[in-house]
């Protein structure tokens, strides 16, 4: 079961938080609001807290 223990890390690295990824795309509280209701990022409810998953780029390309 010790094999489970880097996955969920893995898995909980990929969410950002509200104040995160409003840095990251550059946008207000209300951007990201409209964004998130529009359908165009990935999130999840955790409590009172969005936590929003951000496309990760792969470094194939070589």
């Amino acid at each position: 079961m010790s094999s489970m223990q880097p996955l969920d890390k893995q898995e909980t690295e990929n969410w950002l938080t509200s104040k995160e990824a409003k840095k990251m795309l550059k946008v207000s509280s209300c951007e990201l609001m409209h964004l998130r209701v529009s359908g165009k990022l990935i999130y999840k409810k955790q409590g009172n807290a969005f936590l929003y998953q951000m496309p990760v780029k792969s470094e194939q390309s070589a």
